[in-house]
């Protein structure tokens, strides 16, 4: 029902719909950070957070409203029959948001790798560096560019790959706890998951927070695949990784 309403939406419905959707994600991003801030407090990977700057929290809301147009564009092609969307049971739905997932990681992980480029990195991936040790809003503090740029390589997945509701939902899901898990400053992750096959590969908070520290290293984003793959990990990161989970990070 919700997607025939939205299919048979117009310009400005789906606009006003998207905003509001995007400042829901927002919001629910900010207010897990703090919980997480509150929960695993006793694991912190920095001593504390970034402070809130008003250039930052006006990045943050172009973020959102950026976010609302790649998400208009988006339903624009699939309105224009360019993107296939269709109902799944769960085992497609899983199947769809892994592979989307290992997509956008490799994606995300060449493009991250290349906005840190010395002359694209002056440009637009500085800024987002301005948070070395993050808070709440730094998944969001990013150049308009960049925001477009992974917005655009969202797009070309779903252009290429039939995907299922569910399993783009799941994909948005993890993609936003992701983010907010990498800028949130604790470890909520037990030490042993590094030593469970496959687990021990996803992106933890400690990874992407090293990022923030040492940019040379962890360039991706929701696994350690690339990063292992390509000799880009992080030499410190396991140690690194069990002193947060243990709540004995050095400082």
């Amino acid at each position: 029902m919700m997607l025939e309403l939205l299919k048979s939406a117009s310009l400005l419905e789906a606009s006003i719909f998207f905003l509001l959707a995007n400042l829901g994600i927002f919001a629910a991003s900010v207010a897990f950070c703090w919980f997480l801030g509150i929960a695993f407090r006793h694991r912190r990977i920095f001593d504390r957070w970034e402070p809130l700057r008003g250039i930052e929290l006006a990045a943050a809301f172009s973020a959102i409203v950026l976010n609302a147009a790649v998400s208009v564009a988006g339903w624009k092609l699939w309105t224009m029959g360019h993107i296939t969307l269709h109902a799944s049971g769960i085992g497609r739905a899983i199947l769809d948001c892994g592979v989307m997932t290992l997509f956008m990681d490799l994606g995300m992980y060449f493009f991250h790798r290349v906005v840190h480029h010395p002359r694209l990195y002056r440009l637009f991936h500085r800024f987002h560096h301005r948070h070395e040790s993050t808070n709440p809003i730094s998944l969001f503090v990013l150049h308009p560019l960049e925001v477009i740029g992974f917005g655009s390589l969202m797009i070309v997945f779903l252009a290429a790959y039939p995907m299922s509701v569910p399993g783009l939902m799941a994909y948005l899901a993890l993609n936003v706890l992701f983010g907010t898990l990498g800028h949130s400053g604790v470890e909520p992750f037990p030490e042993r998951l590094r030593s469970i096959p496959v687990l021990g590969l996803i992106g933890t908070s400690t990874f992407h927070a090293e990022h923030h520290e040492h940019p040379r290293y962890n360039f991706g984003f929701y696994t350690l695949v690339w990063d292992k793959l390509f000799g880009t990990l992080d030499p410190e990161y396991e140690a690194r990784f069990s002193g947060a989970a243990r709540g004995a990070q050095d400082r």
